[in-house]
């Protein structure tokens, strides 16, 4: 019995200096099994939201931001700055965030902890998005250049209030922005949140409410241009005075003075022709009202401010018009499309423009005695 007891004792010795071994070399380690740290599933709006959910926060349906996402891919996939730190965040996810922080729902903070980024991130991501999307311009803003969608826009004009020769609706305002990084979290916390700089926007669009001409220009409080004088800058204003659009007009508001492409109400009517073509002008020009108001509406940002620098703020102003577009061409549901507009009030304006233009053309005497006179 004492001979097994010794045995015994003797097995336990070898297994404790077995195990003395093992730890010197490093491999009693080797005895733990390593614990795996399941990675939490990163957030997917197109599947972990319902379809009115999405269009809340989004401001498109699932579908229309699916074919906006294969617009932008692979675009994205090259390396225009330098890579994100640490995990690459999803070029889908990346898109989303973008617009989700576009439409101005939320703070932006919302916006990146939902998407599981930073701040910074989320900042150097909109910049990239924005400048993949402003580099499509020439393609999805741009005015008519053959005869036939030179007349198929012409005809949707007339439609609407028997307005001839009418190829855009041309209209101004202003956005704020705040200059700073282009990453969010970089803003100068010295300057007011009051100061801001304006950018001029000049818009012209056709009776769909689909921006045709977009000019953006930062304004300097120092030397504030008239609407007039912004216009008068403008590359649409040189392709009228090279007869590019040789018999056709754009419509403006009452802050631009009349000239010989661009025909604004009478400021005082005097006779009956001039009633019925100051109505036709307020009902055909209130396409260009509404098509402002539908791209403030789907992008809130536009209502706020804008951080980054001009060209970066140029930038995304560009990407939102071209977003716009998309909604537009694709009837996008999301948003409310039906926006009651008076045809008689004007809702946007340059605010640093306040003295009306006087000055009539003969041009548009002309054309209202041979369009409106025997109505």
């Amino acid at each position: 019995m004492e001979e097994l007891e010794i045995f015994d004792r003797s097995l336990k010795d070898f297994e404790y200096f077995a195990d003395f071994r093992r730890f010197l070399s490093g491999k009693g380690k080797g005895r733990r099994v390593p614990r795996v740290r399941k990675r939490k599933a990163r957030f997917n709006p197109l599947t972990d939201l319902n379809e009115n959910q999405f269009r809340i926060k989004y401001r498109y349906t699932k579908e229309n931001l699916r074919r906006i996402i294969e617009v932008v891919r692979d675009d994205l996939e090259i390396d225009y700055y330098e890579p994100l730190k640490r995990e690459q965040v999803p070029i889908d996810l990346q898109i989303l965030s973008a617009v989700r922080l576009w439409g101005g729902t939320e703070h932006p903070q919302l916006t990146a902890m939902a998407h599981g980024v930073s701040l910074r991130t989320l900042g150097k991501i909109t910049r990239r998005v924005a400048s993949v999307l402003s580099s499509k311009a020439s393609r999805y803003i741009r005015m008519p250049a053959t005869l036939s969608e030179k007349e198929r826009i012409m005809c949707s004009f007339q439609g609407v209030a028997n307005m001839p020769q009418v190829i855009g609706a041309l209209l101004q305002t202003t956005v704020r922005f705040r200059p700073g990084n282009s990453a969010l979290e970089d803003v100068d916390d010295d300057i007011p949140s009051n100061t801001n700089e304006h950018l001029h926007l000049q818009i012209v669009c056709d009776s769909a409410h689909k921006v045709r001409d977009l000019d953006v220009r930062l304004l300097e409080e120092s030397s504030l241009g008239s609407d007039m004088e912004m216009f008068a800058q403008s590359k649409i204003k040189d392709r009228f005075e090279q007869n590019e659009f040789r018999g056709r007009i754009l419509l403006g508001n009452e802050m631009v003075r009349c000239s010989s492409s661009l025909f604004t109400p009478v400021q005082f009517p005097r006779t009956q022709s001039e009633e019925l073509y100051n109505h036709s002008h307020s009902v055909t020009y209130a396409s260009a009202r509404k098509c402002l108001n539908l791209l403030i509406n789907r992008f809130g940002i536009l209502g706020t401010e804008i951080i980054g620098s001009h060209g970066a703020a140029k930038q995304t102003i560009t990407a939102l018009s071209i977003l716009h577009n998309m909604a537009m061409e694709w009837t996008d549901p999301s948003i409310d499309m039906e926006l009651n507009i008076s045809p008689l009030k004007s809702y946007f304006f340059n605010p640093f423009n306040l003295e009306f233009k006087k000055g009539e053309d003969s041009n548009r005497t002309q054309f209202i005695k041979t369009h409106f006179e025997n109505k």
